[in-house]
């Protein structure tokens, strides 16, 4: 479920160790931003599949005078050709397939990030990604309000490791209160046996929207769930975990890093990207 934490109230503890993004929460206030609307998302299940179809999260009635931005995306594992959603742009270096992909492991490239984007028009109902051969995945859409209409989408930039700590790069902001949107997808199969809980990211990056894997736990869907923990769940295998969540920066200026956790080393791609606020004061 994504995490509805307050754009102007960042915790404590997302501050404690992020020196360098927490100055953008300290001095932002509640200024002119994109605004967090909302999140969906949708799983491959444990018997995998070929496609995801996420709903598109409801308006919240937006704020300032600027557009609806929806953003879509998909962590999967290995590298599909993948599809996404027909009518909606790719961001820049995120266009599925090989445009921004993981390390490779002794069983190849080990998973794969894709990221679309589209002013919201009313018209959505959802956002469909497909590719070749049945795979773990996992689908979100974010949705943002107060974003330039005719420029929505500034730097963007990601990178890839293997790791405790996946890290989304820093960019440099284009325009004073853009909002940057952080994502990363891991592969599973590595970590799997340190996996005690339901989710694989044991500390998120600030502030977080959702942190999920691509099949649900028992707990919450006895009938197609499995863990936790999913370390004892077959599909974790073959399973990737996407997290995503935002900083808020008043000036252009250089981001910083964004780092989640793992309890061990595996196979992720992050990426970072800025979602331009509607031209005003």
């Amino acid at each position: 479920m994504p995490s509805l934490t307050h754009d102007c109230r960042p915790s404590l503890r997302q501050l404690a160790g992020y020196a360098v993004v927490a100055s953008s929460f300290l001095w932002s206030g509640c200024g002119p931003s994109p605004s967090f609307e909302g999140a969906t998302t949708d799983f491959s299940g444990t018997s995998r599949s070929t496609s995801v179809s996420v709903p598109i999260p409801p308006s919240g009635g937006g704020s300032g005078d600027g557009a609806e931005l929806l953003v879509a995306i998909l962590g999967i594992q290995g590298n599909p050709s993948t599809s996404g959603p027909d009518g909606w742009t790719p961001v820049p270096g995120f266009a599925g397939f090989n445009g921004a992909t993981c390390q490779g492991d002794v069983r190849g490239v080990a998973c794969q990030l894709s990221a679309f984007y589209k002013l919201a028009d009313g018209s959505e109902t959802t956002a469909d990604f497909t590719w070749n051969g049945t795979r773990g995945a996992a689908g979100a859409v974010v949705r943002y309000s107060n974003v330039d209409p005719n420029d929505p989408i500034g730097e963007a930039a990601s990178l890839r490791g293997t790791s405790v700590q996946p890290r989304a790069p820093g960019i440099t902001t284009t325009q004073d209160g853009s909002r940057v949107l952080r994502i990363v997808a891991v592969e599973l199969d590595e970590v799997k046996r340190f996996l005690t809980g339901s989710v694989a990211l044991t500390d998120e990056a600030p502030t977080a929207r959702l942190n999920v894997v691509s099949f649900p736990d028992a707990e919450t869907d006895p009938t197609n769930g499995c863990g936790p923990p999913l370390s004892g769940c077959d599909a974790t295998e073959t399973a990737v975990a996407l997290g995503v969540s935002d900083t808020r920066h008043t000036t252009a200026e250089p981001s910083g890093p964004a780092n989640w956790e793992l309890p061990s080393p595996d196979q992720w791609i992050s990426g970072s990207i800025e979602i331009r606020r509607a031209p005003g004061p």
